[in-house]
C-alpha cells in the first residue's frame, strides 16, 4: 500500500485545525500546528511534510515570515507551500504569490475545491523534483572520481550512495525517492556522513567535488 502524502497545517484557529484535519485525514497523513514558531520548529526535527497548509494573520509569526524561516531549513526550501487564509486583500495574495506560494485559498473554502487543489500541487511537485533529479543525474560525469574515493574512505555501501547523490545536489526528499529509503532514514545516513567526516553542513561536503 502506498504511502499517504504528508500534509501539515499551521494555523491559531483550533476550529479550523480541527475542519481541515477532518477532511483531509482520509487522503493524507496530516500533522496540526498552532503558530508559525511551531512550524519552524517542528520542520527542524525528522519531519518533512509534502506540503504544507499556512495561515497568514498569526500572532508572532505571521505567515508571511513563517514561510521565509520555513525556507532557511534545507530540505523545506522546496516544499510546496498553500496560503489557507482569512485575508482577502489582493494586495496580500499577490504578496504570498511573490514569495513563492503555489497557491492562495480564501476562508471559508469549499471541500471539494482544496482536495482538488491540494492533488494538483501534490503531483507538480512530484514532478518537479522528478525533472530535478534528471538534470542533476545528467551531471554524473562532473563528479570527480578521485576525490569521490578519497572522501568515501570509511563509509558504507549505503552511505557511499547517499554521498553520490549529496555530491550531485540532491536533496533528502529526492535521495529518499531514489533510492527508496524513506526520508527519515535518509536523515540518518546523512548524519553518520557528517559525523564520519567531521563536518556539520550539507555545503561543506558539496565543496569537495567542485
Amino acid at each position: 500500500m502506498e504511502d499517504k502524502n504528508a500534509v501539515l497545517i499551521v494555523d491559531d484557529d483550533p476550529a479550523l485545525l480541527k475542519m481541515s484535519g477532518e477532511i483531509l485525514r482520509g487522503d493524507y497523513a496530516v500533522s496540526c500546528v498552532k503558530s508559525g514558531y511551531e512550524a519552524v520548529s517542528l520542520l527542524q526535527t525528522d519531519y518533512m511534510p509534502d506540503i504544507i497548509l499556512l495561515d497568514i494573520d498569526m500572532p508572532g509569526l505571521n505567515g508571511f515570515d513563517t514561510m521565509i524561516a520555513l525556507r532557511e531549513i534545507e530540505d523545506a526550501q522546496d516544499i510546496p507551500i498553500v496560503f489557507l487564509t482569512g485575508m482577502t486583500k489582493t494586495e496580500a495574495e499577490l504578496e504570498g504569490l511573490s514569495r513563492g506560494a503555489v497557491d492562495y485559498i480564501t476562508k471559508p473554502f469549499i471541500k471539494e475545491i482544496l482536495l482538488a487543489r491540494l492533488k494538483v500541487h501534490l503531483e507538480n511537485g512530484k514532478r518537479l523534483r522528478q525533472l530535478s533529479m534528471m538534470e542533476k543525474n545528467s551531471q554524473e560525469i562532473r563528479i570527480d572520481q578521485e576525490k569521490f574515493e578519497q572522501t568515501s574512505v570509511g563509509l558504507s555501501d549505503t552511505e557511499k550512495k547517499v554521498l553520490r547523490l549529496i555530491a550531485l545536489g540532491y536533496t533528502n526528499q529526492e535521495i529518499g525517492e531514489s533510492l527508496h529509503y524513506s526520508y527519515n532514514y535518509v536523515k540518518k545516513v546523512v548524519g553518520t556522513i557528517y559525523e564520519k567526516k567531521h563536518i556539520s553542513k550539507r555545503s561543506e561536503l558539496k565543496k569537495i567535488f567542485l
